[in-house]
């Protein structure tokens, strides 16, 4: 494939996924790929730059080991990465061994030849850095590649530019997890997908018990931190292509794609036993704090978007009339 033809391809993938609206964390991975496999690359990460501890993590990448995603940052100017996010300038090297700038972390195990890093911008403000490496002796980055890799970066910086916008219009302000806007578009299509391939969909509301009784008693900022320690765990606990939502209130709702009633059950006692058993502080008050969830599967319990919501209160509403602290799934 000519420098030409890889270029349109790549300008053009891009623009189909910034133009999809697919989540922030989706598009970024999709389109580290997508760069990865043009320039046959080992590897593509993103790192974005923590404003607070000024430093770059991990926002995605292929082939790293868990460790490597929790453990490895650079500090501004530590490491190639951190070098081009000070200096905001691209770089390629040839031999990672030969440029003194270069920083293997101690558990990184990965071996690295060639590297091509580039700063990520929006509107003059530094965002992160993207960086691609090989792995092999013969394969060394030429200077068209990084050229491409420079053109590529700003589509990025557009694309984590207009997704944030968006994610802005569909996540819950306190929590940080998706509204109720965003949970009645996603289910529609969570829906049609299983019907079309003819796989269950498990639709769960979970309820903060005796919520007003805490506001009352500790106050409306005791209540907001529990929403949000609340949806950190939950959000932990799912898997990455589970959606976790507020419903309204005190009530979250998630949508489990692929998952049985029976499956669902596991996983509704799951979360509640691990919220039962969590100790929520503030102002180092532990705080009284139990779910109870009601779960409804398509195509047992209903066959519509608002058939499964209807399900699934009312199998909510049974587990707090059972004492609260409880699953209760429709249909059983």
């Amino acid at each position: 494939m000519t420098g030409e033809k890889r270029l349109l391809q790549a300008l053009l993938a891009t623009t189909r996924l910034i133009a999809a609206n697919h989540p922030l964390q989706e598009v970024v991975h999709r389109l580290a790929d997508e760069l990865k496999g043009l320039l046959h690359a080992d590897r593509c990460s993103v790192l974005i730059v923590d404003d607070e501890k000024h430093e770059l993590a991990f926002h995605d990448s292929s082939a790293l080991s868990p460790w490597e995603r929790e453990n490895i940052r650079f500090r501004m100017g530590e490491g190639v990465a951190g070098w081009v996010a000070q200096n905001r300038e691209p770089v390629l090297i040839e031999d990672v061994k030969l440029d003194p700038r270069f920083k293997r972390h101690p558990g990184q195990l990965r071996k690295m030849v060639s590297m091509i890093c580039v700063p990520l911008e929006m509107h003059g403000r530094l965002i992160g850095v993207l960086t691609l490496t090989t792995s092999q002796p013969e394969h060394v980055f030429v200077q068209d590649e990084l050229e491409l890799v420079v053109l590529i970066a700003a589509h990025i910086s557009l694309a984590l530019q207009s997704h944030r916008l968006y994610e802005l219009s569909v996540l819950d302000g306190l929590t940080n997890v998706y509204n109720r806007r965003y949970l009645d578009q996603r289910l529609r299509q969570e829906l049609a997908d299983s019907r079309r391939h003819k796989k269950p969909l498990t639709v769960a509301l979970l309820d903060l018990d005796h919520f007003k009784k805490l506001n009352d008693g500790y106050g409306h900022q005791a209540g907001d931190q529990v929403l949000c320690d609340l949806s950190g765990i939950i959000s932990k606990t799912l898997r990455e292509h589970d959606v976790l939502a507020r419903y309204g209130g005190e009530e979250f709702a998630m949508i489990l794609s692929g998952t049985s009633s029976a499956d669902g059950l596991i996983l509704g006692e799951r979360l509640r036993g691990l919220i039962a058993n969590t100790d929520f502080l503030y102002k180092e008050q532990k705080l009284p704090v139990t779910i109870s969830l009601g779960l409804a599967t398509f195509p047992d319990d209903a066959d519509d978007v608002m058939g499964l919501l209807r399900a699934a209160d009312k199998a909510l509403y049974r587990a707090k009339a059972a004492g609260r602290n409880h699953v209760v799934a429709a249909g059983r």
